[in-house]
């Protein structure tokens, strides 16, 4: 095959979007010793990315050469393979992306009296030309997949693919914050970052204050070739998603299943589903792991992996046991001991016909009877400890139209009769009679024809899935928060939420953007009774950015949105047994109060005959 096309081939483990170019030029400017690089992208950087830094330069010779297939400095012998201090070292990145768009690379070293331009389209190289340029490096790449049309097809929105090159620079500039980071996207500056010799200022600037403020941080260890600081932040902060961990090695950011293992070791276990959040760096002898086992240099392969767990597991679990110590003294936080059920992800919701209120009760279980059931859903599992709860100052208030300043808004109308009031004027729970709790999470109740027993979290999941779904065409009544939430996202997760917006406001919440990549909440539907609103929104945006749902975030499905809604809040509210008797009331009003929006049951039901056999007496 030509060169062009193997180029081309190549390209496809090295560019996969535009923020694949971002990484590979800015590594390459981190390598040159840049201390200021800045980057520019248009058009989600399918227009434009320009990358320019202050690093070393290069000569005429070296200029043409870098746009050669498999030509690098960083490497001369075998040996330098396995002990590997750069970010980039194959060599194949600048004429893999030149070969899929156009490419112009100005260049100049310091001492040297003129710079050098190097024009490559698709590939084709044009004849170097002396250019008058400040030292260092400056590289455009325009018009990205212009030439392999078929690439771009795979390409997401701008604002997505800005998000992407976002996260990929905070990423550099978590690592090195002793080089200054500047971002503009479509002309407007997202970020100027000045270089800092402390790590707690870069963090906070790419974070938020109150984030700098909770970290705690890491007693240092140093193992066997391989030393480990960082910071910590209190298990409160735990997400659904590892968005909140940031490790680096030798500077690299990287992504290791080994890494993941000893951190939950080193919180002593972690519940099911949750994970700490932090800023680990770790600094390993060069021999001691391999980077070359990942096209995208993501994954590290170390060679004495034991080493490494025991220097992380060691750093964390210390770093706990004294912040444990210096906190003894301070006011005892009441703990959340609420315990939840498993959690199974929520399914796209399926056709379902409206039942009568008083429609029989769903048949009791099978064979195993109150055993399988104990046995079945009932186990539990522990939640992170929580920070001192405190009610939420609201004010009722009706919703108005137009609050998002994301997108266009939808128009209001007549909502669906489900678990209104002129539903609920029949008191379908008139024959039941409340007998008391099992375990503090089940409701037992009598029946003419035996006992039943209620889920309270999974009915109230049904109550505001059904109430949320009734003003599908109207407003949603409202309550406002008095002291908004804010929540700073990944770049990422931000533009998923820009996607779903719409909803947000269908359901009676006010979500407004603040500030780049940040959302401020100013109120949440007046059906949901949260303590802690801050918590039940991180899950809920945990929930609504897993890949499932981002992948497809534009044409999610109202009713998917409001099952997420139903699922956390429900769990995240506390539910005294004294309300037993009324949740029951408005869950028989529902269209189907027998399950929740995901299939799981809400009431089972155990007649009298049932009980007798199970006793053996006669009927």
């Amino acid at each position: 095959m030509s060169s062009t096309l193997a180029s081309q081939v190549a390209a496809g483990e090295v560019v996969e979007r535009p923020a694949s170019v971002v990484k590979e030029l800015v590594e390459n400017s981190l390598d040159a010793g840049a201390k200021a690089i800045r980057v520019e992208i248009r058009r989600g950087g399918v227009g434009l990315i320009k990358v320019t830094d202050d690093g070393s330069g290069m000569s005429r010779e070296d200029a043409q050469l870098c746009a050669k297939r498999h030509a690098t400095s960083k490497l001369s012998s075998l040996e330098d393979l396995f002990e590997i201090t750069h970010l980039g070292f194959r060599g194949e990145a600048i004429p893999s992306i030149a070969s899929v768009s156009r490419f112009k690379l100005c260049t100049r070293q310091p001492q040297a009296l003129e710079g050098w331009e190097i024009r490559i389209d698709g590939g084709q190289e044009h004849e170097p030309r002396s250019s008058g340029v400040s030292p260092g490096t400056a590289i455009e790449v325009s018009d990205l997949f212009y030439n392999t049309p078929a690439r771009r097809k795979f390409l997401k929105s701008s604002e997505t693919e800005a998000s992407h090159v976002e996260h990929q620079l905070r990423l550099h500039a978590l690592a090195y914050p002793q080089v200054r980071f500047t971002y503009k996207r479509d002309d407007q500056l997202i970020f100027d970052l000045p270089a800092t010799a402390d790590l707690r200022v870069r963090i906070s600037a790419l974070t938020d204050a109150a984030t700098a403020a909770a970290l705690i941080p890491v007693e240092p260890v140093i193992g066997p070739g391989i030393s480990v600081t960082g910071f910590l932040l209190p298990l409160s902060e735990a997400r659904r998603t590892r968005k909140g961990q940031y490790v680096f090695m030798n500077t690299r950011p990287v992504e290791d299943q080994l890494i993941n293992r000893a951190i939950r070791d080193g919180y002593g276990g972690f519940p099911t589903g949750l994970h700490p959040a932090l800023f680990l760096y770790m600094e390993v002898e060069p021999a001691l792991v391999d980077v070359n086992v990942h096209p995208a240099k993501k994954e590290v392969r170390f060679r004495r992996s034991a080493d490494v767990v025991n220097t992380i597991v060691e750093a964390i679990s210390n770093t706990l046991q004294k912040h444990a110590r210096q906190e003894i003294h301070a006011p005892a936080a009441e703990p959340d001991t609420e315990k939840r059920l498993p959690e199974a992800p929520f399914p796209a919701p399926r056709e379902e016909k409206p039942l009568r209120a008083d429609h029989p009760l769903p048949p009791s279980p099978e064979k195993g009877g109150m055993a399988s059931l104990l046995s079945g859903t009932s186990q539990t599992r522990g939640s992170a400890p929580a920070p001192p709860l405190r009610p939420i100052p609201l004010k009722q208030v009706p919703a108005t139209q137009g609050r998002l300043d994301f997108q266009n808004k939808t128009e209001g109308g007549t909502p669906r009769s489900a678990c209104g009031k002129a539903a609920m004027e029949k008191d379908a729970s008139a024959g039941f009679t409340y007998l008391g709790t099992l375990r503090q999470q089940f409701a037992l109740f009598e029946t003419p024809e035996g006992l039943v027993l209620m889920h309270p979290r999974a009915a109230r999941e049904r109550i505001i899935f059904e109430r949320l779904r009734a003003h599908r065409e109207a407003p949603m009544p409202s309550q406002q928060l008095l002291d908004p939430v804010m929540l700073d996202l990944d770049p990422r997760d931000f533009a998923v939420i820009q996607q779903v917006a719409p909803h947000f406001d269908q359901a009676g919440m006010t979500v407004t953007p603040f500030g780049q990549n940040t959302i401020r909440i100013e109120s949440l539907p007046a059906l949901l009774e949260l303590d802690n609103a801050r918590a039940f929104l991180l899950e809920l945006v945990d929930r609504l950015t897993q890949s499932e749902f981002s992948r497809n975030a534009k044409r999610m499905a109202y009713e998917t949105f409001i099952g997420e809604i139903a699922r956390k809040s429900a769990w995240k509210e506390r539910i005294s047994p004294h309300r037993a008797p009324a949740i029951l009331k408005e869950l028989l009003a529902c269209e189907v109060p027998y399950c929740t929006p995901g299939g799981k049951p809400t009431l089972v039901n155990y007649s009298v005959p049932e009980i007798k056999r199970k006793f053996g007496i006669q009927a």
